[in-house]
């Protein structure tokens, strides 16, 4: 009876505990899997993040445990054969580059730490030619093509070609360069519209011209024809300084003050001969001296305004004197993000002539122009400018003119313009109506330049 009892307690038992071991693990993973499921992803990642770390951290430490090997162990007659130098660099460069991916970075910058410089005897040195590159030596050229047709209430008039213009352009050293520019028409041959030898590099951001230029007098006159944005100058120009303007040979010093007022200011000094419809006395008999000071203001991202001074004077030619004073202005506005459909420009200049006649008496005449330009669309721009002069030997005759004109910019090398003339001088016995159509083309690094 008792070893029966025994013997049941003993089948209870094992089944007890058989019982326990297979509830058991499923008990256990029903309680892991909600902390599992409810674990921090970013601690998850942190972890992971480490253990990539770990890893790499060994494998960089072996590398290198290599590299050392291989550098750094002495041959003996006993060891094997070397292997050849190239075998041997090349290498080297392999375990160098795994390295260098292992711990992320570019094979150019190299491993972090650890790393051991390349051995002297594997480097290369760079090795640059002495030889010139000859071509950077000539000049830069450029040709320029000024064609105009003309129609008056007069008669008709046939093509003119204008202008023609050839340039070169060119460094002479570090510290200077030449520009020359040669005009060709079918009035005056061949002429030197501008020719001198310029130093950009001086200090205190002075910049000084020698031999013979266009002058900086007002907003207009350092323009070259071909690059106005109307037909020809305004009428006080061609009335004041002749119809090519104010044009000598001289010395120029331009000097960009270092505590401007406005966002930027710049003075310009000029001693020239007097070789111009207004002044005389050439082989500097008689000297013409030039100040212009111009002030800039960068006033948005869109907008600038410019304001300016000028003066010269100087022997006319006929024992007498001759100065003239301007002031200027310019309204420039262009949206960075339209700017290829919109853009606005105004532009105002005001004169006054001061002249000796024969006689000894001196004239005093006015004369300006003021005029806007828009880009109403793609390449497209539309105009109009209006001129009131007085002639400076007779202040009492004033002529008058409109000219309104529509350009269009083919390309940049490219352009054609038509332009309505009506001028109006009280010395005629009625206005002038001319109707014109322009084309200008360039070809070279200058395109329709300004100056």
């Amino acid at each position: 009876m008792l070893r029966a009892s025994r013997s049941s307690l003993l089948r209870w038992t094992l089944g007890a505990t058989v019982l326990f071991c297979l509830i058991a693990p499923a008990v256990a993973r029903a309680q892991q899997q909600p902390e599992t499921t409810s674990e921090d992803p970013v601690a998850a990642l942190r972890r992971e993040i480490e253990e990539l770390k770990q890893t790499y951290e060994q494998r960089i430490g072996d590398l290198e445990k290599r590299i050392a090997e291989l550098e750094g162990t002495p041959q003996t007659a006993t060891a094997p054969p070397a292997p050849p130098a190239e075998s041997e660099d090349a290498e080297l460069a392999d375990l160098r580059a795994a390295a260098a991916a292992a711990s992320g970075e570019s094979q150019e910058g190299g491993p972090t730490t650890g790393t051991v410089p390349e051995p002297a005897e594997t480097e290369q040195a760079s090795v640059f030619g002495s030889e010139r590159n000859l071509s950077s030596l000539n000049p830069e050229i450029s040709i320029t093509g000024d064609v105009a047709g003309f129609t008056t209430n007069q008669g008709p008039e046939d093509f003119n070609a204008r202008e023609f213009e050839l340039a070169f352009q060119s460094a002479l050293d570090p510290y200077s360069m030449t520009k020359w520019i040669l005009s060709f028409n079918p009035e005056e041959g061949v002429d030197i519209e501008e020719g001198y030898v310029g130093y950009t590099g001086l200090p205190g951001g002075l910049h000084l011209l020698a031999g013979k230029f266009r002058q900086e007098f007002g907003a207009l006159n350092r323009w070259h024809l071909h690059a106005l944005p109307q037909l020809d100058y305004p009428l006080v120009v061609q009335r004041y300084f002749g119809e090519e303007g104010l044009a000598q040979t001289g010395l120029s010093a331009t000097w960009l003050l270092p505590r401007p007022w406005a966002t930027a200011n710049e003075v310009t000094l000029e001693l020239t001969d007097g070789e111009n419809d207004a002044f005389g006395g050439e082989s500097f008999e008689r000297l013409v001296g030039l100040a212009h000071l111009k002030n800039f203001w960068d006033v948005s991202p869109a907008t600038y305004l410019e304001w300016g001074l000028s003066g010269v004077a100087g022997g006319n030619g006929t024992g007498g004197d001759s100065r003239v004073y301007g002031t200027d202005f310019t309204f420039h506005w262009q949206p960075p993000q339209r700017a290829k459909t919109r853009e606005v420009t105004w532009r105002t200049e005001l004169l006054r002539s001061e002249r000796d006649d024969e006689t000894g008496i001196r004239q005093k005449a006015w004369g300006g122009y003021s005029y806007v330009e828009s880009l109403v669309a793609q390449n497209l721009y539309a105009g109009v400018r209006y001129d009131r002069v007085e002639d400076p030997f007779l202040p009492d005759n004033t002529i008058e003119g409109w000219f309104p004109n529509l350009t269009w910019w083919q390309s940049e090398f490219v352009r054609l313009r038509g332009e309505y003339g009506y001028v109006k001088d009280d010395l005629m016995d009625g206005p002038e109506r001319r109707f014109s159509f322009q084309i200008v083309w360039s070809a070279g690094p200058h395109k329709h330049e300004t100056y």
